[in-house]
């Protein structure tokens, strides 16, 4: 009797059902109960009502974590759905702290995340006239622009919890198995006011008519459009991907907005590079514009990274930052530190953006004369200054 309680206890918590769950931990109290174990029977009760009391506690601030969310299994929140067979939680429940004014986009894209958040908020006046609030979004861009940022502020902005999709636990290597996953998300997360994030969306939305591709990535597919339509109007669906071009065409329609988020312009690499040495406290004599222009091109991951390293620099030389440091910090960026041939197209890359061969000379510790040489062999004839 109690092996089959418990294996009925293990069957709930994976599949997400907070119903049978409860069930069955009351039916497995009550056999150890009628056992004459009335210890061990009120220490189960216990035990599930203490995790029933975590239920609307959200994290305290000091909770948060350096991505800028508080994190907490999502074990706290509902019994989390997870892979049979490697038993990861198929998601987590985060708290995003980003707020839709940390994250630098162009305005029209604002304006129209701004709109879809009065949607929501509007969403009994929209009901009245037969309109539902959009409540699906797909981000697209290079790795670095800010998709993730984006969602999390959307989340943070409706003053929801995100539940975060682990692509390690739903996508499975047997048969079947990650359709019945994506199953299980949707079935969990629908009973909830949730934002649910898909990161990596590519992973499980690929086209179809891929001859490369197996049925079983077919298959996914088809799950994943099912449950997509069949999917709760409490739950805002964020998808976020680097390769939208891989998507199936069934794909897109069942998204209300689609934002392609590029590398950072002019005016947002301005505003990234002052709000990071703002952020840090970093003394500097660095001339932002033409920072700006060095940078551009770069994501606004590696822009981060770029003033990072500038602040510790700082931090630990007690050294004003310099745009020769700033220089040299970006040549390290731009050849992932290597040396030889690549030092020398980075310098060139900056040469053509107006930075003096003495200023890059002295940034990859090279003589002036032979980096002027090298630029010289590089672009030809003539003599770079």
């Amino acid at each position: 009797m109690k092996a089959e309680l418990i294996a009925k206890i293990i069957s709930a918590h994976c599949a997400g059902s907070e119903a049978d769950f409860k069930t069955a931990v009351e039916a497995l109290a009550a056999d150890e109960e009628k056992k004459g174990n009335s210890r061990v029977s009120n220490l189960l009760l216990s035990a599930y009502q203490g995790k029933k009391a975590t239920v609307i506690k959200k994290p305290e601030v000091s909770t948060l974590e350096p991505m800028g969310y508080a994190a907490q299994s999502a074990g706290s929140i509902a019994v989390a759905p997870r892979d049979k067979d490697s038993f990861l939680e198929l998601y987590d429940i985060i708290y995003p702290k980003t707020s839709l004014e940390d994250v630098v986009l162009p305005e029209n894209q604002k304006r129209l995340i701004r709109q879809v958040l009065k949607e929501q908020n509007n969403n009994a006046k929209l009901a009245e006239h037969h309109l539902p609030p959009a409540n699906r979004m797909l981000l697209c861009g290079p790795p670095g622009c800010g998709k993730t940022m984006t969602a999390f502020a959307i989340a943070h902005e409706l003053n929801l919890p995100m539940a975060y999709v682990r692509i390690d636990g739903l996508v499975s290597s047997y048969l079947g198995q990650t359709s019945v996953n994506l199953r299980r998300i949707f079935s969990s997360v629908n009973s909830q006011n949730i934002v649910l994030f898909l990161d990596e969306f590519d992973a499980i939305a690929k086209k179809r008519d891929d001859g490369h591709e197996m049925g079983e990535l077919k298959r996914v597919v088809t799950a994943l459009l099912q449950n997509f339509d069949n999917m709760s109007s409490s739950v805002f669906l964020i998808a976020a991907t680097n390769h939208e071009h891989l998507l199936d065409p069934a794909i897109w329609r069942r998204f209300n907005h689609v934002i392609t988020i590029d590398n950072p312009g002019d005016e947002q690499r301005k505003t990234l590079i002052r709000k990071w040495l703002d952020e840090y406290k970093v003394e500097h004599s660095v001339n932002i514009n033409k920072l700006t222009d060095l940078t551009a091109g770069r994501s606004a991951a590696q822009i981060q990274e770029l003033v990072m390293s500038a602040a510790k620099r700082y931090v630990t030389t007690d050294a004003p930052v310099t745009m020769d440091v700033m220089i040299e910090l970006l040549i390290q960026q731009m050849t992932n530190n290597a040396s030889g041939a690549g030092i020398l197209d980075a310098a060139a890359e900056l040469h053509e953006k107006g930075v003096s061969v003495r200023a890059l000379a002295k940034a990859v510790g090279m003589k002036h004369n032979t980096l002027s040489y090298q630029l010289n062999k590089l672009n030809g004839s003539e003599e770079a200054e």
